[in-house]
């Protein structure tokens, strides 16, 4: 997002229009994160949260509305004066991409945010202001998903060289079950950071090749590569990476070694699904036209043995072959 971000600046700067917008819907994308960032700290407090713990969680919370009420009193800056309104509600997030959080969300003592704190930065009447934001929302989809190739990738090599090499560590509470619950967590945090961008995308109008590029973003597609884990696993013929393994974004990933060497086998592996059913079709065509030459040729034996046949019935019955 940093090009695209540089790139409107530059282009704010060179025009007549208000500087600042850009910065402002930065602002408000850092703030979105930092809600979900307060969510996910109050899912991981246990069900009976000490006193520095709720401290903590307020502290936090209190510093968040601050930033809100700047981003605010900025808006009425930038859009001269124009009237932002609240969004509808705080919305829940998907409990399969809150994995490895304790189930601590509403635990007494700490209040999550008022509705009428929650951002809705797509309700800006202005269109260049809309088209800008939707820029930076793509840029913002492109961080996450380039950030979720490399989680990913560090949590398959985690399963293959730490937990999967060595059974007696796969327990609760070992150093490398930690790091996983760590990387998970990083996951669950991309993906809804996607999430949210995907859907500001939407609300902000935009085409439908857009979203076909930035599809949905679904649970199953964060499993774990079993190109790492299960290298010589049955069924791979019909195995396929996710979707967002083969957008653009996929060949920033090259820099890392490991994703480089992850796409180096699966384009392999992808070339020898193509080269055996390649294969297999020109052995179907062989073997249909194989076919019809031999019932072809059945046909011509039975009717030399019709020509030769004395006796009626066994004339009959060589015709009825020739016939089949």
């Amino acid at each position: 997002m940093a090009e695209i971000r540089l790139r409107l600046t530059e282009n704010e700067l060179s025009t007549i229009s208000r500087t600042g917008a850009i910065a402002w819907l930065i602002k408000g994308m850092n703030i979105e994160n930092a809600q979900d960032a307060l969510r996910s700290s109050i899912r991981q407090q246990s069900d009976d949260p000490t006193a520095s713990q709720k401290i903590m969680i307020e502290e936090k919370r209190q510093k968040l509305l601050s930033q809100i009420n700047k981003f605010y009193e900025t808006a009425m800056v930038i859009t001269n004066g124009m009237e932002l309104e609240g969004g509808e509600g705080l919305q829940q997030d998907d409990p399969e991409l809150c994995l490895e959080e304790a189930d601590g969300y509403n635990f007494p003592g700490i209040n999550i945010l008022e509705e009428d704190s929650i951002l809705n930065l797509s309700d800006n009447a202005d269109s260049a202001a809309e088209q800008k934001e939707l820029e930076l929302r793509k840029g913002q989809a492109n961080d996450c998903l380039e950030k979720l190739h490399q989680a990913l990738g560090d949590r398959s090599v985690v399963f293959r060289e730490k937990l999967h090499s060595n059974k007696s560590v796969h327990h609760q509470g070992t150093r490398s079950t930690k790091e996983l619950q760590k990387i998970t967590l990083a996951i669950n945090k991309h993906a809804r950071e996607y999430r949210r961008s995907r859907a500001a995308m939407q609300q902000l109008g935009t085409d439908s090749d857009t979203l076909t590029s930035y599809q949905s973003l679904k649970a199953d597609d964060l499993a774990v590569s079993k190109e790492v884990t299960e290298e010589n696993r049955c069924g791979q013929g019909s195995d396929k990476l996710a979707w967002f393994w083969r957008i653009n974004s996929a060949t920033n990933s090259q820099k890392s070694e490991w994703m480089y060497e992850f796409y180096q086998v699966n384009w392999l592996k992808a070339k020898v699904r193509y080269d055996h059913w390649s294969e297999e079709l020109k052995l179907v065509q062989h073997e249909m036209y194989w076919t019809v030459c031999w019932f072809q040729n059945q046909e011509l034996m039975w009717r030399r043995r019709s020509g030769k046949s004395i006796k009626n019935g066994h004339k009959a019955y060589a015709e009825k072959q020739a016939f089949m």
